[in-house]
């Protein structure tokens, strides 16, 4: 009892230090008190867990003490508190002792990715957040309302206005309604996407589309060229990054419409480039980007284009873009790229038409291990992670799709399966948001699409959904959200289903002005789509969450993300910070290129 009371003494103590309200700092003793509940000896890993949310804390308290210039304090944390850290995250603490050292604390490279107490708050809180839901034993167990635990009751299951004060969890909140005559609400005005329903035989039908997805056309973004592949960062929630048939890179900010980055294509060094590729680029100039796709944190991005090149960039907020890496990385079109973490490695992985997997190091862009010929030009490219283990999932142009594992001494094994796609022909793979359920679409020779779920240990088909157009020239571009919905571009509109039923839930009209098969993108949290239209726009969908997220200040496109070396997530990907090179878009900074077999 006493080790228990102390752990929530300290993080008390913590939070209050933090600003936190009281409600916060009931909801750690919750979290605490469910270890009590489940006894020592079964919470050996999320003690672990707590151990680091504490260290996260700490982290944040140390950049706060160097800000102030309150140097006893900083070397106290540090000397007491973080020296944990030079056992098994040496780097980690060798570089805050050095900016300890300094002499120009807020000129050292490690303090200038900290950009003050709120942007740090934040970070800290999403960290803490997310090992808490990380863990085994907490996961799903902190989730509101619950009201079955002695531990607490739940406030505000009756009450329906949807945004209560509630001071406390441990007295049920009552909902006391205030009436205002005297101020009359102004009207808010809402252009709702058509939504309509086709059944054979019958004309439109007007069907409601459930609140959780995007259906209110809150802002069109205007590019110069036409837009290729998109994706939402997963940090910062009103960041798109989007790529076009130019060849161009395009970092929007959705909530003020404004595209605050943009990085046309260049070829910086001609002469690392393979002959191939020079020889490619001086009979066709034109390039294209195929795939452009935010690394799992959003420290990276990375860029697959349509001849020969790879690059991969650093973001680290507002107008920052560094070139980690480029590389030449395939002979002709690279289709597809990913990104997956294993041991702590951040790692990309590219296709294409020589009929070869390549995955690559982005920390020092290392060939770690090529795929050989397989016999077909490789399409796409999925990862996954099961357990400690790494599985890349490869589709190809004749409608084969590959597994391959992973494993501990970065070699890929043979295919572990070897599967038939429906149709055979071109297909693209996608998880739901849980990692769990995976799913594919694709068209075969004769223009039938198909879109349908998969059951990955059996190789077999779990469920066929219907109502995608069976003329298509192309492959629909699809997407899935909240772990509950599919989403696809077919037919100049955009169709919905739920995962777990064949038949189709809606479509969505957008006011018109879609291509053929608009490409498609959720944000994380699935309240935001963005759908490439006609005459190079890009259409944004919102729920109610969505809206009021585009509406809220948002720190997205203008505070740099700090957590690129500040504080733990070095540990997480090491690097030197010197080696980023600032891309100035001038070609007047030395850079490092990479070529690649």
């Amino acid at each position: 009892m006493d080790s228990f009371g102390g752990t929530w003494r300290f993080l008390r103590q913590k939070m209050g230090f933090l600003g936190m309200s009281t409600i916060n700092e009931e909801l750690a003793f919750l979290v605490l008190q469910f270890l009590k509940e489940q006894g020592y000896d079964e919470t050996a890993h999320t003690h672990n867990t707590i151990s680091d949310a504490c260290l996260w804390i700490r982290a944040q308290e140390y950049f706060e003490a160097i800000e102030n210039d309150d140097n006893d304090k900083a070397s106290g944390i540090l000397m007491n508190n973080l020296k944990v850290l030079a056992s098994h995250r040496k780097g980690l603490f060798e570089s805050m002792e050095q900016l300890f050292k300094s002499e120009k604390k807020k000129e050292h490279i490690l303090y200038s990715q900290y950009k003050g107490t709120e942007v740090g708050r934040i970070l800290m809180t999403d960290h803490v957040k997310k090992d808490i839901e990380a863990d085994s034993l907490l996961s799903g167990k902190l989730k509101f309302p619950i009201n079955q635990s002695n531990s607490w009751k739940w406030q505000h299951r009756h009450c329906i206005h949807p945004n209560p004060i509630i001071n406390t969890l441990f007295v049920d909140h009552v909902f006391q309604p205030q009436y205002n005559l005297s101020i009359a609400q102004p009207a808010v005005k809402k252009s709702i996407a058509t939504s309509l329903v086709t059944y054979p035989g019958q004309s439109h039908i007007s069907v409601p589309i459930p609140d959780d997805i995007p259906k209110t056309l809150a802002r069109t973004l205007n590019e110069e060229s036409s837009p290729m592949s998109m994706d939402f960062h997963p940090v910062l929630k009103t960041v798109l990054l989007v790529g076009t048939c130019a060849g161009s890179i395009g970092l929007w900010n959705v909530s003020s419409g404004e595209k605050f980055h943009s990085i046309n294509f260049q070829v910086w060094d001609i002469g690392a480039c393979s002959t191939t590729f020079k020889e490619a680029l001086l009979e066709n100039p034109l390039i294209s980007v195929n795939c452009i796709m935010w690394s799992p944190k959003g420290l990276f991005f990375g860029v697959a284009y349509s001849k020969h090149i790879l690059p991969v960039f650093s973001y680290s907020g507002g107008h920052e873009v560094w070139l980690k890496l480029e590389t030449d990385a395939h002979v002709g079109n690279v289709n597809d790229l990913a990104f997956t973490v294993h041991h702590r490695q951040l790692l990309v992985i590219t296709c294409r038409s020589d009929n070869k997997t390549k995955v690559w190091d982005v920390h020092d862009g290392t060939n770690v291990f090529t795929i050989g010929d397989c016999g077909a030009a490789v399409y796409s490219v999925c990862p996954c992670t099961k357990i400690a283990f790494v599985y890349i999932f490869s589709t190809f142009v004749d409608g084969k799709m590959k597994g391959w594992l992973y494993d501990n001494n970065n070699k890929f094994v043979q295919a572990v399966f070897d599967y038939d796609t429906p149709g055979l022909g071109c297909t693209k793979l996608a998880y739901s948001t849980d990692g769990q359920r995976l799913f594919s679409c694709g068209a075969n020779i004769n223009g039938q699409s198909f879109l349908v779920e998969w059951d990955e240990s059996e190789g077999t088909i779990k469920r066929t959904y219907r109502g995608l157009t069976q003329n298509s020239l192309s492959v629909v571009h699809f997407d899935t959200s909240k772990n509950q919905f599919l989403a696809a571009g077919d037919n100049h509109i955009v169709k919905f289903w739920d995962m777990d039923k064949v038949e189709l839930l809606g479509t969505i009209v957008v006011e018109g002005g879609l291509p053929e098969k608009p490409r498609i993108r959720f944000n994380k949290e699935g309240t935001l789509l963005a759908i490439s239209a006609n005459e190079n726009r890009i259409k944004i969908l919102a729920t109610d969450c969505g809206l009021q997220l585009l509406q809220t200040p948002e720190i997205g496109a203008r505070v740099p993300l700090s957590y690129i070396v500040y504080p733990l997530a070095i540990a997480a990907y090491p690097q030197n910070p010197n080696q980023l090179d600032r891309w100035s878009g001038k070609g007047d900074r030395e850079r490092r290129r990479r070529k690649r077999d």
